[in-house]
Parts: structure tokens; sequence; C-alpha cells
């Protein structure tokens, strides 16, 4: 996975966190309608330092224009970020690296309906999980491990 802008990071970080603390500083509960999930009672323990070190990484399924739709075969999480990078994730208990996703771009998670998929920035902390069946855009750029169930 290439490197990625310090700014970008904490920007995101930002957003995050200005989207789930309310105004007097305690986790905001959140389900959108769309299933992304960013509530305390859908909080994930961090990934340990032995799950990132062990993290699959695929070979990307490569680059497409970034208008392309993002078609994902039942039982698989997928996602495509503005760069048309793209990953499909099918394994239940295995943490994946994301193929470099930058940007904004689509998620969706068409595996068994409620099988929860959980998203992680780059130190293991979790950050949103994602209920199937659901689709979704999602800023890419501060993701980068993903557990599909």
């Amino acid at each position: 996975m290439q490197p990625r802008t310090l700014t970008a990071a904490l920007f995101a970080a930002a957003a995050i966190a200005t989207s789930t603390v309310g105004l007097n500083g305690t986790a905001a509960a959140h389900t959108d309608s769309t299933g992304i999930l960013t509530s305390e009672a859908a909080r994930q323990p961090s990934l340990t330092a032995a799950q990132m070190k062990n993290a699959v990484t695929l070979q990307a399924a490569g680059p497409s224009s970034a208008a392309d739709s993002l078609n994902c075969a039942y039982y698989y999480v997928c996602g495509k970020g503005a760069n048309g990078n793209r990953f499909d994730y099918t394994t239940c208990n295995t943490t994946y690296t994301l193929p470099n996703l930058v940007g904004w771009g689509s998620l969706h998670n068409n595996q068994t309906p409620g099988t929860r998929a959980h998203f992680y920035d780059a130190n293991g902390a979790w950050m949103f999980s994602s209920d199937a069946p659901e689709r979704n855009d999602v800023y890419w750029t501060p993701v980068w491990y993903v557990i599909a169930c």
C-alpha cells in the first residue's frame, strides 16, 4: 500500500470524530438508514499488532474507471476508491489490507443479510461497520483494513 499524506489522515480523523461525537463530547449513537454503523453499540476492539502484521494483502482487482459501476457478487463485501482501486472480499475472520483506496468511493456489502463487515484505520482502530445488504459512499483515504465478517 502506498503511503498516504498525514494531512489527509488528520482531516479524515477530524471528520470522523466530528460526525460521531456530539456537542457535549459524548459519542453520539448513530446508525444511518443505509447500514453504516458508527454507534458505541457497534464498536469493535482495535486490531492487534499480529492482525495488522499478518493482514492478507491480495492483488488489487485492478484500477478501473471511477465511473464504472461497482458490481459485487453475493457473499462478498466490495469497495472502490476515487482512484479506481477496488476490493472484493468474502472470507470471514480474515483481516485484509485494502488496496490503497483514496477519496470518496463506493461500498457494497452484498454478504448474507445481517452479516457485518468491520473497517479500521492505519493504526488498527475501528472506524465503522456495515450490515449487509448495504450500498453506500465512503471516504476511503483513512480506511486501511477490513474484516469481511
